[in-house]
């Protein structure tokens, strides 16, 4: 194996073991949401900063091992240097492993931040239904000096009431 072969397989697999803990980050975040433990959640988003600037330095090295391993002029792919290994060598069968857990750590990834942004989004719009049934004005009596029915009250505030 080559010292840019060594290197991009180091880098891979820091990516996927950061991009496997970014997941867990993700899944204490919900938790902490869905428990309306604010700390927790704080503790979380703060958590996954350090995370993330690791992950930023590792594609940044990764681009410049494969920018080593490219012609002058095109960088290469990781899919385009697994086609050049023999099938049945070891390096072949490694890359190959190394791309799938790769694919599916990040697009799992992708699919949980997704999830977690539905979940704020929704939570924020039942949150804001219950601070604006709180702010209406509400007149005493109406016009005929009996007073209104009440209002329906959201389901989240009367939950948490």
């Amino acid at each position: 194996m080559s010292i840019d072969f060594t290197e991009l397989v180091s880098v891979l697999e820091d990516e996927v073991k950061i991009g496997e803990e970014l997941y867990h980050n993700l899944e204490a975040q919900k938790k902490a949401i869905v428990a309306w433990d604010v700390e927790s959640l704080l503790e979380q988003i703060d958590a996954k900063e350090p995370w993330l600037r690791s992950l930023s330095q590792l594609e940044k090295k990764r681009s410049e091992v494969l920018a080593r391993m490219s012609s002058a002029n095109a960088q290469i792919t990781l899919r385009q240097i697994i086609a050049t290994l023999p099938r049945e060598g070891n390096e072949y069968v490694l890359l190959e492993q190394l791309r799938e857990r790769t694919r599916k750590v990040f697009t799992r990834l992708n699919a949980e931040e997704r999830s977690l942004q539905e979940l704020m989004q929704s939570l924020l719009a039942h949150m804001q239904d219950a601070l604006n049934s709180l702010t209406d004005p509400v007149p005493v009596y109406s016009e005929t000096g009996i007073t209104p029915s009440p209002r329906a009250q959201s389901g989240l505030l009367h939950g948490k009431v």
